[in-house]
């Protein structure tokens, strides 16, 4: 009875104050009406967030909101408003990642910690993002412009989502809350895809029919999806039906991967299939080649029918793969030849964030220009952090893909939403691998804040998959059965 009065007793001086300082806004309306109107909405948005930020729940909810941002909503539009700050602004959806990380440190230090998911990725993915800060002091010390500095930071700190994952997404009824989101994300993408290409406002590109552009829309998603969801289908229980809409999902995942005309994507995702087919059973390799094959073929009897000019398109865009005379490659080669350079000088621990590099493709009319970009992401890393910040996402890769292959063969498999998380999780990172030899996957906001998150919630899959194993077998052991948990 005490407790619940202190309780009440707090809750009467916290809205005493903002009462309190309602009237001080009100006070400063008499001199300045707009002054006190944006006072009075700071008040509010500060209560309003009072009652999220360093919860359980509003963590959860703080974390749904920057996916959606990230995977649902269109970049001309989450990164088209800002809050201004001294000549440039913060986006949106950086002040969501800040308030995430806000509550989950809240939520820390407050001693309602939630006990976090053992795995051998946190130690590397911590001294990956201690050597980020690291990078950016040395790009400073560089003369490295501090916005360039901020925009590599902006990036590599989504790594940090793993810690939300395995902290706070670590029991099935939330996994499967968040895999519902990530699938809801995909769908909106898709229709905003959609929307823009009935507005005419594709993207350009080389070898395709006239008059066919590339899908409008974020073409991470459309990676990162039809591998998530493929193993999803291909390791679902025999003797039980599948939902239809997962087939409906996976058919929308697929038509967008081929719209997005995106090469590096085909190959990364061809790449991930391979990867699940040395990791997965028998019965289930020959569900992924049957299924791949009769999907295929659906995909492309109905593009021929409905568009042959998409069909046509997809065709001599594949093969234009091994086009060595295209100006995309010569320019990327280009690109590596120059990074390569100032790798060289500083192969240690690079140049530093934010560093910049003089572009010539003068044989080509265009003036020399400073650039920051980098298709490969391997010379990214190199030429920013060096052969240290290299070293130790190597470190995070093989401690997420090799410790796990002790344990795949035992993990209960009957229940496909944990199981398709784990592998699946595992053949999304290697088609990303893959993917950021020609395009920056691992140090760009969406990619990394889906990649690393997936990558938690794979760990918390596993664990809870373990868990089951060994009840299981301890009902065994007492003669009980084991029932689904």
């Amino acid at each position: 009875m005490r407790s619940e009065a202190v309780g009440r007793h707090r809750d009467r001086r916290f809205w005493a104050m903002v009462v309190a300082v309602g009237l001080v806004a009100i006070a400063v309306a008499v001199r300045s009406p707009l002054l006190g109107i944006a006072l009075i909405a700071f008040v509010g948005v500060c209560a309003f967030l009072a009652t999220i930020v360093g919860t359980y729940r509003g963590t959860l909810l703080l974390g749904a909101v920057l996916l959606s941002v990230d995977i649902a909503v269109p970049g001309d539009i989450a990164l088209r408003y800002r809050v201004p700050i001294g000549g440039g602004g913060i986006y949106i959806i950086d002040v969501a990642l800040a308030l995430l990380l806000m509550s989950m440190v809240v939520v820390t230090l407050s001693g309602r910690r939630p006990r976090m998911v053992a795995s051998p990725v946190a130690l590397p993915t911590l001294l990956f993002l201690g050597w980020m800060v690291a990078a950016a002091g040395i790009g400073y010390m560089s003369g490295n412009d501090p916005k360039l500095i901020l925009q590599d930071i902006r990036s590599l700190v989504y790594y940090a989502m793993f810690f939300f994952a395995v902290m706070f997404v670590t029991d099935r009824r939330t996994i499967l809350s968040f895999q519902r989101l990530l699938a809801v994300c995909m769908v909106v993408a898709f229709a905003f895809g959609a929307l823009y290409s009935a507005l005419g406002r594709g993207g350009a590109i080389g070898y395709v029919e006239a008059g066919v552009s590339r899908f409008p829309t974020a073409d991470m998603i459309f990676l990162i999806g039809p591998i998530l969801v493929a193993t999803f289908v291909v390791v679902w229980p025999a003797g039980r039906r599948r939902p239809a809409w997962l087939w409906l999902l996976l058919f929308v995942a697929l038509l967008g991967l081929v719209l997005s005309f995106v090469r590096g994507n085909w190959i990364a995702f061809a790449v991930g299939l391979m990867y699940l087919l040395l990791v997965l059973r028998v019965r289930e390799r020959i569900q992924l080649v049957a299924g791949g094959l009769v999907i295929t073929v659906v995909l492309g009897v109905g593009l021929a029918i409905m568009s042959p000019a998409v069909f046509d398109s997809v065709v001599s865009r594949a093969m234009a793969i091994t086009a060595a005379g295209d100006i995309n490659v010569e320019y990327r080669l280009l690109e590596n030849r120059i990074v390569k350079r100032q790798i060289a000088e500083k192969p240690v621990f690079g140049n530093g964030l934010g560093t910049e590099y003089l572009f010539d493709w003068s044989h080509y009319g265009v003036t020399p220009f400073l650039k920051t970009y980098i298709h490969n992401n391997y010379y990214w890393f190199l030429q920013r952090l060096g052969i240290v910040g290299l070293a130790l996402f190597i470190w995070m890769a093989v401690a997420y893909l090799v410790p796990w292959m002790k344990e795949r063969s035992q993990l209960p498999r009957d229940d496909p939403w944990l199981y398709g998380i784990v592998f699946g999780g595992r053949a999304m990172f290697v088609a990303l691998l893959v993917n950021s030899i020609t395009s920056p996957r691992l140090n760009t906001m969406d990619s990394v804040a889906v990649l690393a998150f997936v990558m938690g919630v794979s760990e918390a899959a596993a664990k809870l998959l373990r868990e089951r194993q060994e009840r299981d077998q301890a009902a065994l052991t007492r003669g009980e059965p084991a029932p689904f948990a």
